[in-house]
């Protein structure tokens, strides 16, 4: 995990990687299936402070990505503003 971290936050991840596989593939689906937990144990009348944990759970994720994404080398301009539009999606919903 530790060189997962190291390798997005050093660079070293080209942005092609970073935006089509770690932030659309990956943070999306971590996104949805949190969410749908979350909603899963809002059903089952669990205390709010462990839903909203459950939903919130994927968040230093999605910052990390989108921080490797704003500091990778030679990415379009439009790759910064669809990170952070996703990012803002996903914090709002």
């Amino acid at each position: 995990m530790k060189t997962f971290i190291t390798k997005r936050w050093q660079g070293r991840i080209g942005w092609r990687t970073l935006f089509w596989r770690d932030l659309l593939l990956v943070g999306t689906g971590l996104n949805l299936l949190m969410t749908g937990v979350a909603l899963a144990l809002l059903s089952q009348e669990v205390p709010l402070p462990w839903v909203l944990f459950a939903h919130l759970l994927p968040v230093p994720y999605n910052m990390l990505i989108v921080t490797a994404i704003w500091r990778a080398r030679r990415r379009p301009t439009a790759v910064l503003g669809v990170s952070v539009f996703w990012l803002l999606l996903f914090m709002a919903v």
